[in-house]
C-alpha cells in the first residue's frame, strides 16, 4: 500500500461481550481462505444499483437453531466481507409440498426489479419456480406456481437453473445427471416457451453460461456435490459461437458426448469444489465464486456438508479460463479490485479459537484511502454474539480524514470471558457515518468453544448497520 501510515494514539480497547447460550463447531482450519461460513451452497450473485453485491444460496439447516434457512441471501461491498441479511422464504410457498425446499437460485436485475429462479427438487417431476422483488432483500413475491417441470418440457432432471437474457429473449439452462438442456423461455420469463436442445451429457449439472470474447462459455459441475471426503466435484467447460451450442472443449471434444476441459478440482484441504457463477470486478477482471468443503470439517451440526463460499480469479489464456493451479483457493492473495471510497480490513492477531475459560482476540484495523482521492468520515467497530445481538462500537465511532493513498492502522481487542456463550463471535470494521450509513466493512470471527456444537448466524447485525451505500 502506498502513502503513509497513521497511528494513532487510541491504543487498545477493550470489552466483555454479554452472551447468551449459543455454542458452533470449531471454525475449519481450511475456512481460512473461504469467503462464506458456515455454508453458501450453489451461489448467485447479482450487482445492484447501490453497488453492493448480493449473493443467494440454497436452502440449507445450518445447525443454528433457526431451522432451515430456505434460500439466504448475503451482502458485500469488496466480494471479500460478507454479511448474512435473511432468507427469501421465511414462509414456504403455498405451491410448494410440505418439506421441500428451494434450491440452487439463480438471480437477474432487468430495470430495477429482480427476478429469481429457484429448483423444487421431486423424484419424478422437478419444478423450476420464480420469485420477483423490488429490492435484492426483497420481500420476494413467488409466482405462486412453476415457471416448469419436469413433465411439462419431456426431460428429467430441471433443476440448477441459469437464465441467459440478452435483452430480447430469454433462454434457461437447466440440469442434473440427465442431461443439460437450453430451454427458451416467454418473454415474461414464467414460462417454457420452446424445444429443449440438449447442449451436454448427462455427467454434468449446475450449469453457468459467461459470453468472452466473442464465445459463450458453459461452465458445468460434474460428480457428487455431497459425497464427503470421497466427492470428485470439480469444474469443466465447454465453449461455442451458439448459445445452444454445440460447446467443446480445447480438443474440440463435445460435451455432449465425454468432452469438457477441467479447470478446478479438490484439494488436500478442500473437496468438491463447484456450482459456480462468474462475476466481475471493477477493473474488469472476472472471478469464479463456487463452494467447497473443508476436508478437516466436512458437517454442519444439522448434518449437512458444510459447503462453504470460495472465490478465485479467472485467468483468461488461448481462449480458455483458468483457475491457478486448478485447485480451491489457489489465486491469493489475490483479491478483486473494487472501486470503493475507502477499504476497511480486519487482521486476526491472534488465535481465533478460543478455550472455554474465555480469552481475548487481536487485530488490526487497516482503513486505507484510494490512490486517486481522500476519505473523509467515520469508522468504529461492532461485535455480534451467539445469540445474535450487535453490541455498540467498542471501537469508535471515530472521525478519520485520510489523504489519497494514507493508511490508518489500529489495534483492536475484545475480551470473552470464560462465562460468557460459546459460540461465535463476528467482528465488523465499518466505515461511513456511524450509525446511518455504512459504504465499507470487514469482518472476521472467533469461536469460543463448549459442550454442544451450533451455528451462529450474523443476522442482528443490520441493527447497527443503518444504509450500505457507495
Amino acid at each position: 500500500m502506498s502513502g503513509t501510515r497513521i497511528h494513532p494514539r487510541r491504543g487498545w480497547i477493550s470489552t466483555a461481550l454479554t452472551l447468551l447460550v449459543l455454542v458452533l463447531a470449531p471454525t475449519p482450519s481450511a475456512s481460512a481462505d473461504s469467503i462464506v461460513q458456515p455454508v453458501a451452497a450453489d451461489p448467485s450473485i447479482v450487482r445492484a444499483s447501490d453497488g453492493m453485491f448480493y449473493m443467494y444460496t440454497t436452502a440449507d439447516d445450518w445447525g443454528d437453531g433457526q431451522g432451515v434457512h430456505n434460500m439466504s441471501i448475503f451482502k458485500s461491498a469488496d466480494l471479500m466481507d460478507w454479511m448474512y441479511l435473511g432468507d427469501v422464504f421465511p414462509d414456504r410457498p403455498a405451491w410448494h409440498s410440505e418439506g421441500k425446499l428451494a434450491w440452487a437460485p439463480n438471480v437477474l436485475e432487468s430495470d430495477g426489479r429482480y427476478s429469481l429462479y429457484y429448483s423444487l427438487n421431486d423424484e419424478t417431476n422437478p419444478c423450476i419456480g420464480l420469485a420477483t422483488a423490488d429490492r435484492p432483500t426483497g420481500p420476494w413475491n413467488d409466482l405462486g406456481r412453476p415457471v416448469f417441470c419436469a413433465h411439462d418440457v419431456g426431460v428429467g432432471g430441471t433443476i440448477d437453473p441459469f437464465v441467459w437474457d440478452d435483452g430480447t429473449t430469454k433462454t434457461m439452462f437447466v440440469g442434473n445427471f440427465q442431461g443439460v438442456h437450453a430451454i427458451p423461455l416467454s418473454a415474461d420469463g414464467t414460462a417454457a416457451a420452446g424445444e429443449p436442445v440438449r447442449v451436454a451429457d448427462e455427467r454434468f449439472e449446475g450449469p453457468y453460461v459467461e459470453f468472452h470474447d466473442g464465445y459463450y462459455y458453459l461452465f458445468l459441475s460434474a460428480g457428487n456435490c455431497c459425497n464427503g471426503a470421497d466427492t470428485a466435484y470439480r469444474v469443466l467447460v465447454g465453449r461455442s459461437e451458439s448459445l445452444t451450442g454445440p460447446y467443446l472443449d480445447r480438443k474440440g471434444q463435445d460435451l455432449n458426448d465425454g468432452g469438457g476441459a477441467l479447470i478446478l478440482a479438490g484439494s488436500e484441504p478442500w473437496a468438491g469444489p463447484g456450482h459456480n457463477t462468474v462475476v466481475s470486478d471493477d477493473a474488469g477482471a472476472d472471478w469464479i465464486v463456487y463452494h467447497a468443503i473443508p476436508r478437516d470439517n466436512r458437517d454442519l451440526p444439522s448434518g449437512a456438508r458444510r459447503r462453504e463460499g470460495m472465490i478465485d480469479r479467472i485467468v483468461w489464456a488461448n481462449g480458455w479460463p483458468e483457475v491457478g493451479d486448478g485447485s480451491p483457493a489457489s489465486t491469493g492473495p489475490a483479491n478483486p479490485d473494487t472501486d470503493l471510497p475507502v477499504r476497511v480490513t480486519l487482521r486476526a492477531d491472534s488465535d481465533t479459537t478460543l478455550p472455554g475459560d474465555g480469552g481475548t482476540v487481536d487485530a488490526t484495523m487497516l482503513v486505507e484511502a484510494p490512490d486517486d482521492r481522500p476519505y473523509t468520515g467515520q469508522v468504529w467497530v461492532s461485535a455480534v454474539s451467539p445469540d445474535n445481538r450487535t453490541s455498540d462500537p467498542f471501537f469508535g465511532p471515530i472521525d478519520v480524514d485520510l489523504q489519497p493513498g494514507e493508511v490508518l492502522e489500529e489495534a483492536v481487542t475484545y475480551t470473552v470471558p470464560g462465562d460468557a456463550a460459546a459460540g461465535t463471535y463476528y467482528a465488523y470494521a465499518f466505515a461511513g457515518s456511524y450509525p446511518d450509513e455504512t459504504v465499507e466493512f470487514g469482518t472476521i470471527h472467533a469461536v469460543k468453544s463448549g459442550d454442544e456444537a451450533r451455528i451462529s448466524p450474523v443476522r442482528s447485525v443490520s441493527l447497527h448497520l443503518g444504509k450500505l451505500a457507495r
